[in-house]
């Protein structure tokens, strides 16, 4: 199995995430609502963790 791409976004980068995503992994993420965590493209605070 490859490693686990997580990608953590605000809501102004959910969508740019979501499509970083599927064009390195090729299939359809999940979205998970969270909290705590930073976003990978702003540093603002995250509201998804986008993940396999």
């Amino acid at each position: 199995m490859g490693k686990e791409t997580n990608i953590y976004a605000c809501r102004e980068h959910v969508e740019i995430a979501i499509d970083d995503f599927v064009n390195k992994k090729e299939i359809a993420p999940q979205i998970i609502k969270i909290k705590n965590e930073k976003c990978s493209y702003c540093k603002e605070n995250a509201e998804y963790e986008i993940k396999e």
